[in-house]
């Protein structure tokens, strides 16, 4: 595949607003039903164990909608990277195929690399998802 230029490096937030409030929503209300069952715990020792389980897969939670949060999609002359739980790098000479996958608020590219691997990269703006269209027509060509 002959990548497309990008002589300016594109880069945006890897999920879209739509995700990014779906998210959230999720969060809260996952948070909400984790209150009120502490609110109805027995206070023995099996609740202090529940509160630990319940507490740790919590704070499981949390880090990850904060790596959603936070996590960019990056463009540029040597490839393309995303950061996130796992941080995602495919250069140019690796991509073999390129298309576009899933619904308009969760848009991904998806790249096969000559060793047979398949990345996913989300693109959470305008310009990501610009980009992500000049990539998959560059791999059809």
């Amino acid at each position: 595949m002959t990548p497309p230029e990008f002589a300016q490096p594109v880069s945006g937030p890897a999920y879209g607003p739509a995700f990014r409030v779906a998210a959230t929503a999720m969060l809260l209300a996952v948070f909400a039903m984790a209150l009120r069952a502490t609110l109805h715990l027995p206070a023995d020792e099996a609740a202090r164990q529940a509160y630990w389980v319940l507490g740790m897969g919590l704070f499981a939670l949390a880090c990850t909608y904060w790596v959603l949060m936070r996590s960019t999609t990056i463009i540029d002359a040597e490839g393309i990277r995303q950061s996130g739980l796992i941080d995602k790098r495919v250069a140019w000479q690796e991509v073999r195929s390129a298309w576009l996958f899933g619904p308009s608020f969760a848009r991904r590219l998806v790249v096969r690399t000559d060793r047979g691997r398949f990345r996913f990269f989300f693109g959470g703006s305008p310009q990501l998802l610009a980009a992500f269209d000049r990539i998959a027509q560059a791999a059809q060509a």
